[in-house]
């Protein structure tokens, strides 16, 4: 039987031979070519765009946040709040839930990419949004700015459209 020092030698030396053989992946195959940057900066670019949009709506309606996050592989851009309304059936206070969900696809080398939104107005879904593009084609960038600004309009005009008006009180007889 041999030592358990020199197993390790043996292994080490091995790995080390392996190491020097192993071909580097280029910037192309690791995703680092200037294409790659170019797209992810072009993405950076429509989420600030996302982001300040977003802001303009807080300045409306304070009580919204920003979110960022990841869910099912896609970069969350999100805009949300819970919203208090009274509840005449229960006797009391309810909250309801309002967002918009911007789903970014990760940016493929090719720049193919696309966005879904998911919009919920006090806890009633909207349908869906979509589009597929290519973020190193100026039209397709050019729906994609137009796109983020048609679903936050339409988020806009649903929840304002929807918000329920104060109602006046009535004297106690």
């Amino acid at each position: 039987m041999t030592s358990f020092r020199e197993k390790l030698k043996e292994i080490r030396a091995s790995e080390a031979d392996r190491a020097r053989q192993r071909v580097p992946l280029s910037d192309h195959e690791l995703g680092l070519d200037q294409p790659a940057e170019q797209f992810l900066a072009v993405r950076g670019e429509l989420v600030r765009e996302l982001e300040k949009l977003m802001s303009e709506f807080i300045a409306e309606s304070p009580m919204f946040e920003i979110g960022h996050g990841f869910f099912e592989g896609k970069y969350v851009l999100s805009l949300s709040c819970d919203e208090p309304m009274p509840d005449e059936a229960r006797g009391g206070m309810r909250k309801l839930f309002t967002r918009i969900n911007f789903l970014l696809d990760p940016c493929a080398p090719d720049g193919a990419f696309a966005i879904a939104t998911k919009l919920t107005i006090r806890d009633r879904d909207l349908p869906k949004g979509v589009i597929e593009g290519n973020l190193g084609l100026p039209a397709d960038l050019a729906a994609f700015r137009k796109f983020g600004e048609e679903q936050m309009l339409r988020f806009a005009a649903d929840y304002f459209a929807a918000r329920p008006q104060p109602q006046p009180a009535h004297p106690v007889s």
